[in-house]
């Protein structure tokens, strides 16, 4: 006599193994691994922002600090920037920081183009002693940047740390 129990399970088990050979057989093909991407360019989403040059000027009445930046407008539609801001900046030999450097005016970035921008501010005190007493002329440094702007009503924004800057203490 045949038992049904087993006979329906068996059956169950065979369309379950002929179900897993047709999934197997129509899979899709992994994703490709993704690029290498370069340690010193950040991934941006239509904006990005790339540090050019820096200067301290300590001789001036009131002593400021200047970046220059390029600021790059991937998109397909002008880009207005609003905010562009070097939250940490450190350059070279020099063991204080400098934080929040804002953008000096707003502008509007032509569609896949750029534009030379720049941070400004006023040194305090301390920081210019400190700045004065360890200037060498030329230096490497570091910045990092966050940048928000609107395109086509949209916000698009760019954060990136730890960038490369080459700059110059100007003192006496």
């Amino acid at each position: 006599m045949v038992d049904p129990i087993s006979t329906g399970a068996s059956a169950v088990t065979i369309a379950d193994r002929l179900t897993a050979l047709v999934r197997w057989a129509f899979r899709r093909p992994p994703p490709p691994s993704p690029r290498h991407r370069s340690l010193a360019r950040p991934i941006h989403f239509g904006l990005e922002v790339r540090p050019i040059h820096y200067t301290l000027q300590l001789y001036r009445p009131v002593p400021t600090v200047e970046i220059e930046l390029l600021a790059i407008n991937y998109l397909a539609h002008p880009l207005s920037l609003r905010e562009v801001k070097i939250m940490r900046f450190t350059a070279g030999g020099i063991p204080v920081a400098f934080d929040n450097i804002p953008l000096t005016h707003e502008v509007t970035v032509e569609p896949h183009s750029c534009f030379l921008i720049s941070c400004e501010r006023p040194l305090a005190d301390s920081e210019t002693r400190v700045a004065a007493e360890n200037a060498q002329h030329g230096f490497g440094g570091a910045v990092n940047i966050t940048a928000r702007g609107i395109a086509r009503g949209k916000e698009v924004s760019f954060a990136a740390t730890a960038l490369k800057i080459d700059g110059r203490v100007m003192s006496r």
